[in-house]
């Protein structure tokens, strides 16, 4: 049932069980119309959360600082893999610094485009 029907149940419930003198009805209403409010705000909350997950994701600077920690893994990779011996290492890490660098310079490219025109 969606949150309104029990909302909208449980007062039903809990009005007729006081008009009637039913304290266990009365108190299911309560609590079943409590329980609907409840996961309505619940749900409302995880909605605001998604968004501001969202906002962070695409956030330029974020992005940007992500793409320097995943440029400076590749670049210890890659030094890792030339110190072994080890070509496909080496290989990684350069695909992996690549990768990090394009992210820092889209990400700068999308703070400039944000910066306000003076």
């Amino acid at each position: 049932m969606s949150n309104f029907v029990n909302q909208a149940t449980g007062y039903v419930k809990e009005t007729v069980g006081g008009l009637m003198g039913n304290e266990q009805m009365k108190e299911e209403g309560h609590t079943q119309r409590a329980q609907a409010i409840g996961e309505q705000e619940m749900q409302k909350n995880k909605d605001q959360c998604q968004e501001q997950i969202n906002k962070v994701k695409e956030d330029p600077a974020v992005n940007k600082t992500q793409g320097g920690l995943t440029a400076a893994t590749g670049a210890a990779q890659k030094y890792l893999g030339k110190l072994t011996g080890n070509a496909d290492k080496e290989e990684q890490g350069n695909k992996l610094q690549a990768e990090g660098t394009g992210e820092m310079k889209l990400s700068e490219q999308k703070q400039q485009e944000q910066k306000p025109a003076v």
